[in-house]
């Protein structure tokens, strides 16, 4: 199992483009929290659109922070199901729209994230043999405090857009 570790990479504390393998590169956003933030949070509506294996797989879910004083920080995704996972961001900018890897994601104190094509997204690649549309994988979302929760990922056919269709 490989564990991405996207908060300690030098090539993220550098700031600068980093190219990782899937033909394009990707602007780097290094602002990092100093704060490990809450354990208190919940992974629901996890799925993942299935591509070839040259393609990267998006993964979409909804994190629910249930702490109303704190945020939570998700650092990163690990699973047995995919060799590399990463965290990102979709954006438009002047007219183009790019995605850029982020280290971690904050979700605020008492609020939902939705994970979700055009915005934040897990980037998985290299997917284990025999993966296909049905089948369900486990994940462990990877917390600020270090802890890991869990949660078991739908994986959905290419034409998918959402956890129920």
């Amino acid at each position: 199992m490989l564990v991405v570790s996207l908060g300690l990479s030098a090539v993220l504390m550098s700031g600068a483009y980093a190219q990782h393998g899937h033909g394009h590169g990707h602007a780097m956003n290094i602002e990092v929290s100093t704060e490990k933030g809450t354990n208190n949070v919940s992974i629901e509506k996890c799925w993942v659109r299935l591509m070839p294996s040259v393609t990267p797989s998006g993964g979409f879910f909804d994190i629910k922070n249930h702490d109303t004083t704190q945020i939570a920080v998700i650092k990163a995704i690990e699973t047995d199901a995919f060799e590399e996972t990463m965290l990102h961001r979709s954006y438009m900018k002047d007219g183009q729209s790019g995605m850029e890897m982020v280290p971690e994601v904050i979700v605020k104190a008492g609020e939902t994230l939705h994970f979700a094509p055009g915005g934040f997204h897990a980037m998985l690649e290299k997917p284990a043999a025999g993966l296909k549309a049905g089948d369900k994988i486990q994940t462990r979302f990877v917390l600020g405090t270090g802890d890991r929760i869990p949660v078991t990922c739908e994986l959905k056919p290419v034409n998918a857009r959402s956890f129920d269709h």
